[in-house]
């Protein structure tokens, strides 16, 4: 699925109402971002936006990270 957003493959999915979205890493190891597909382009381009702050960080390929809950 082609995204909109970037570099970054996009998967539109439904979630619940709370989740806005996440990023994790694909099969590949590679990071992708899941989006829910129920909010408004704006909030889905701002939570993408987000998520690529972990990628970028790093974050996401330290294993004991965790955006929400407890790590380790």
């Amino acid at each position: 699925m082609p995204d909109e957003f970037g570099e970054v493959p996009v998967i539109l999915q439904s979630l619940p109402s709370g989740c806005r979205g996440f990023c994790c890493l694909g099969s590949d190891c590679e990071p992708i971002i899941i989006l829910n597909k129920n909010m408004t382009y704006e909030m889905q381009r701002r939570t993408y936006l987000h998520e690529m702050k972990h990628i970028e960080s790093g974050e996401i390929f330290d294993p004991s990270y965790r955006e929400y809950g407890v790590a380790k």
